[in-house]
């Protein structure tokens, strides 16, 4: 419960609307309440008129149709009158429940946004938008209605009670023994109820992810013909989740049908006591048929609310669970994030530098060990080496995405630790070997990151990025819709587009990782100058398994399992004995004459 009142706080700046809400209830129950009475009072004085000669009866007849006629005019206007205030508490709550559900959304959509690289590599995707949709989703059911449905038959019992002593006290004090079997029902079943809710939720979200992933690797799924592999796995979790949920409502209906059994019992009990205290023990202010009829109506006034606040347990359990997840998502402390005397220099100049650091994604198994470095302002970085050696983790330090176990990462000799991760993060330019774009236009993607820039800086930078002559070829230009992840576009035009929004971010620091692995041999020569152009006074990280691509480095860091095991440029290096750079570069040499050599066989052959 303390994590529930705490998330209360999302109800605050709506609580007047609450308490609006909540006198409504009061009049609402207001309006409601002297139904019984009234028909008591009705009931009461008919004996007045059918004990007579027939004579009196036929004379008492008008005032009595009269009297009737006056009560069910009441009672009507009663219920009408009721039925309007239902409706304005009804829009009320729903106007305060989307709010709510706006404000919880954003808010932890915002703060996903602020949590570190570790949260999302440790959860799939389709957990976390459980969380961000189905979770909250869940708690607006109690905010619109829910928890002033919860108030309100509070309310109920708590004014019902006295008005049944005050009718009969011996009928209420049997009543009140009936209470605690309600409170016994609960108790028995609601841990039982709690752990099927949380289940119930949990599996939800491995169905979403089942979901999610099937549908973003479609391709892939349809590549290797595993359609019915697919459906047979997202059945196996649809049928866990209604297994699961068949225990949930077992439970609950076990409480709602207790609920009821003893509801009923007590309706036989009271009125067997109460018709013998009306036919047996008459006497001058004894009990009526008006009292015994207004008994049972407040007394179905009391019992319906006790159930009520049974049945919604199953709600309230699920909402509990819900809660949970959220609050446990919005607890979540970013790894990353600005220290309080965090600097934020107006410009960056681009020197980078690594201090004996030391990395490891889960503890006990490093990644990195004691990698040092020096990136002069303007100068090109190339990382090579065998696939896991580090070289991915080493550029993912320099933008802050983790920071490291030990050591320092500086840029312009300030440690990325006190320094603001936006500011960071401004002057820095990405090109990744995943390339991700957005749903949305040619022109939004290149835009990404730098939406105040002019139509005439994306096409400069389309144009260096060699992306502008097949934008071109789109019946819509520049306003083409790439569809999800860029799904209308090949690789190397995603690619491309990559690019084109990194040279558009003009930042201090680029970083590129397998920037042209996606590129025919044309368009790679071609992007490469565009690069080349854009590295101009810029520092330059560069990831390349093609070391063509890095043979004008400035600094060549050769990693393998971890540290860096040779550092120079691409002469020194390649002429290296027994070195891995060299070892490389014989590899890749002896596949390119390959290549050659059979391509100018081919060549031959069809000539012949």
């Amino acid at each position: 419960m303390h994590l529930f009142f705490r998330f209360l706080r999302f109800v605050r700046p709506y609580r007047w609307r609450l308490v609006w809400a909540l006198c409504l209830v009061f009049v609402s129950h207001g309006l409601t309440m002297p139904i019984p009475w009234i028909t008591k009072v009705l009931v009461d004085r008919i004996p007045d008129w059918v004990g007579g000669t027939p004579a009196e009866q036929d004379a008492g007849r008008p005032e009595l149709l009269r009297l009737l006629f006056v009560v069910i005019g009441t009672v009507l206007a009663l219920h009408l009158m009721n039925a309007f205030m239902g409706y304005v508490r009804s829009m009320a709550l729903v106007f305060i429940g989307n709010r709510v559900l706006f404000d919880v959304r954003s808010a932890v959509y915002r703060h996903l946004q602020r949590l570190s690289m570790r949260y999302y590599e440790s959860r799939s995707t389709g957990h976390i938008m459980s969380r961000v949709l189905y979770d909250v989703d869940a708690v607006q059911s109690v905010l619109s209605g829910g928890l002033v449905d919860l108030l309100s038959n509070t309310i109920v019992i708590a004014v019902v009670v006295p008005v049944l002593f005050v009718v009969n006290p011996k009928l209420a004090l049997l009543s009140m023994c009936f209470v605690p079997l309600y409170v016994a029902n609960f108790l028995l079943l609601r841990k039982q109820i709690r752990h099927a809710a949380v289940e119930v939720r949990d599996q939800y979200s491995e169905v979403y992810a089942t979901l999610h992933e099937s549908v973003a690797g479609v391709k892939i799924v349809k590549s290797f013909v595993r359609e019915r592999h697919e459906a047979r796995r997202f059945a196996r979790e649809l049928r866990e989740q209604v297994k699961l949920g068949m225990r949930s409502a077992r439970w609950n209906t076990l409480m709602g049908v207790n609920a009821n059994l003893i509801t009923n019992i007590a309706n036989l009990v009271v009125l067997y006591i109460g018709g013998r205290m009306v036919l047996f023990a008459p006497h001058p202010g004894g009990m009526t048929y008006g009292d015994l009829l207004a008994y049972l109506g407040y007394q179905g006034m009391l019992f319906g609310p006790v159930i009520a606040l049974v049945t919604i347990n199953q709600t309230i359990q699920y909402v509990m669970a819900a809660v949970e997840r959220i609050m446990d998502t919005l607890d979540t402390v970013p790894d990353v994030k600005d220290r309080p005397a965090a600097k934020s220099p107006p410009h960056i100049e681009g020197k980078v530098e690594f201090r004996n650091v030391d990395f490891a994604y889960e503890p006990g198994q490093p990644v990195l060990n004691d990698i040092s470095f020096l990136a002069e302002p303007g100068k090109m970085v190339a990382l090579v080496g065998p696939s896991g050696g580090g070289k991915s983790t080493v550029v993912n330090l320099i933008p802050r995405f983790y920071d490291p176990l030990d050591g320092q990462v500086l840029v312009d000799d300030i440690d990325l630790q006190n320094m603001r991760v936006s500011t960071l993060r401004r002057s820095i330019g990405m090109v990744l070997q995943e390339t991700f774009l957005f749903r949305g236009t040619l022109r939004e993607n290149i835009k990404y990151g730098k939406p105040e820039a002019t139509d005439e800086e994306v096409i400069q930078a389309a144009i260096a990025a060699n992306a502008h002559d097949f934008i071109m070829e789109f019946p819509d230009g520049y306003e083409t819709e790439v569809g999800e992840r860029g799904v209308r576009l090949s690789g190397g035009q995603r690619q491309r587009i990559s690019i084109a929004r990194a040279i558009l971010r003009n930042p201090r620091i680029l970083i590129l990782d397998e920037a042209t692995s996606a590129l025919d041999s044309e368009s790679e020569f071609l992007i490469q100058q565009a690069l080349a152009e854009l590295m101009k006074n810029r520092t330059s990280f560069v990831i390349a398994h093609r070391l063509s691509t890095v043979m004008n480095a400035d600094l060549i860091l050769v990693l393998d399992e971890g540290r860096i095991v040779e550092r120079g440029v691409h002469a020194e290096l390649a002429t290296k004995p027994e070195g891995l750079y060299a070892h490389l570069c014989e590899i890749q040499f002896k596949r390119a004459e390959e290549k050659l050599r059979e391509y100018e066989a081919q060549k031959a052959a069809k000539k012949d």
